[in-house]
């Protein structure tokens, strides 16, 4: 059960980047476009992760094809947090039509209906919290695979600011290539200071040898 709502500041249910439903503060109505960005820049590779910066906690459920965030005040424990994104995962299973195709093309806040249920029932239910963690994903492989376990299937941190900038996950590449140009050029610059210390000292060498520019008379 969550202690105090106004703490959670954003939550929805996503598919990829297009989210299918959302809820929002009335202390902060315009997340919505910072939500979007952190979907559209989520890594992959992980179950669960989350960050806190300014004041503020992301927090990422992932269960192929679909993630489950949440923004929520600092004060807000991962205790009351996870649990809470579990549930409303349980209750999004509930809703899914069992028709559904897994390639079933979803358009955005398809799901907003629904979702004030969900959102409300994830607020006061505490009594599955043993059975969430054991439920099995959305989308189970065949019968006669398994199901490889995904590295780092525990908590990452992701970066995020209030101008929702998320340049330590997208900038990172860039930031390399920029580093070892400039170690390029480093060097091009010592090599041709060499280049001109070298021609210096055989010019030195042949105004001395040659008494300053007598050779060239001959």
């Amino acid at each position: 059960m969550i202690s105090n709502p106004e703490l959670i500041l954003y939550a929805c249910i996503a598919r990829s980047d297009t989210i299918l439903a959302q809820h929002q503060s009335d202390k902060e109505p315009n997340m919505e476009a910072l939500a979007a960005q952190c979907l559209a820049q989520a890594p992959p590779n992980h179950t669960l992760y989350s960050h806190t910066v300014n004041n503020r906690t992301y927090t990422f459920l992932i269960d192929p094809p679909f993630v489950f965030f949440l923004i929520s005040h600092h004060t807000l424990l991962k205790s009351q947090t996870l649990p809470f994104l579990h549930r409303i995962r349980s209750s999004f299973r509930q809703t899914l039509p069992s028709s559904l195709q897994p390639h079933h093309h979803f358009t955005p806040l398809s799901f907003q209906p629904q979702f004030y249920s969900i959102f409300d029932h994830a607020l006061t239910n505490h009594s599955q919290d043993r059975a969430l963690r054991s439920e099995p994903p959305l989308n189970p492989p065949p019968q006669g695979l398994k199901k490889k376990k995904r590295p780092n299937d525990a908590p990452a941190t992701l970066d995020v600011s209030d101008d929702v900038s998320l340049s330590p996950l997208k900038h990172q590449p860039h930031d390399r290539h920029t580093k070892a140009k400039h170690v390029w050029k480093k060097h091009v610059w010592v090599l041709l200071l060499l280049d001109l210390f070298v021609c210096a000292v055989l010019f030195l060498i042949w105004l001395w040898v040659c008494s300053g520019f007598k050779c060239m008379t001959y």
